[in-house]
């Protein structure tokens, strides 16, 4: 028999669990320092805000070395931090008043689109490249495996290799739908790698295949729809990855 092995580009879930860990550590010393004093009480409303989410996934879009996602949810958390940090410290950012956001707003979208013209010009040059197709189209790789990555975009594809290797699928802010019902599984086991944030996977596949699913989730979810039939227990695929306000569709 021979062995199916896929390279996986996430983090192992023993470092999920450490990163996890390590962001409970830095809150629980955040929530202690303001109980105490250490910390000035007017950092309270700039530390704990909806914006700070997006410099969370800045980081972890940095030590992903996807620099330009980053730099998208950087900015986008900074453009909205800004008027917070004003607040509390008035005078400390002359012109930052309250209308802000909603004075400066069109520069924001020139600031993304900007990055996005830049991400998508280094394309050739990057494997990581943009997928933007909003039509049906067949994939077919010499390697059996998928690479597919989104970002503010769709893409429905058609796998018609006749074995099915695995991959990784990336959709941000978008939306990815993959139909695989046209290939088959090898013996043992494949991993796909599914990291969806503000986006939706959805994957159509054959009811007679077993399926496991090991997703770490952030207000996010899975769902399996099919009409499950007698499972052939030699061959499993095995979704896993990360759902952050995103969700994965089996149908």
């Amino acid at each position: 028999m021979e062995n199916n092995l896929n390279v996986s580009f996430h983090q192992s879930p023993k470092s999920k669990g450490i990163i996890f860990g390590f962001l409970l550590i830095i809150t629980g010393l955040l929530f202690l320092s303001f109980n105490f004093g250490w910390i000035d009480e007017a950092l309270k409303p700039i530390l704990f805000s909806w914006p700070m989410i997006f410099i969370l996934f800045s980081i972890i879009n940095f030590s992903k070395r996807d620099y330009s996602l980053g730099a998208i949810f950087l900015i986008v958390g900074c453009f909205f931090l800004l008027p917070r940090v004003a607040g509390a410290y008035p005078g400390l950012m002359p012109g930052v008043n309250p209308a802000f956001t909603h004075d400066f707003w069109p520069v924001l979208l020139i600031l993304l689109g900007l990055i996005m013209v830049f991400r998508v010009g280094n394309c050739k040059r990057d494997r990581r490249c943009l997928s933007r197709s909003t039509e049906s189209d067949p994939i077919e790789n010499v390697n059996g495996r998928i690479e597919k990555n989104v970002l503010f975009g769709g893409s429905e594809s058609i796998f018609l290799d006749p074995v099915f290797n695995g991959g990784v699928i990336n959709a941000t802010f978008g939306g990815v739908v993959l139909d695989l019902r046209k290939t088959t599984l090898p013996e043992g086991e494949t991993c796909l790698d599914i990291d969806a944030t503000f986006g939706g996977v959805e994957l159509y596949i054959p009811g007679d295949w077993l399926i496991e699913t090991r997703f770490h989730t952030v207000l996010g979810g899975v769902e399996d729809k099919r009409l499950v039939s007698q499972p052939d227990h030699s061959r499993k695929l095995i979704l896993q990855g990360n759902l952050t306000f995103g969700g994965c569709g089996i149908r």
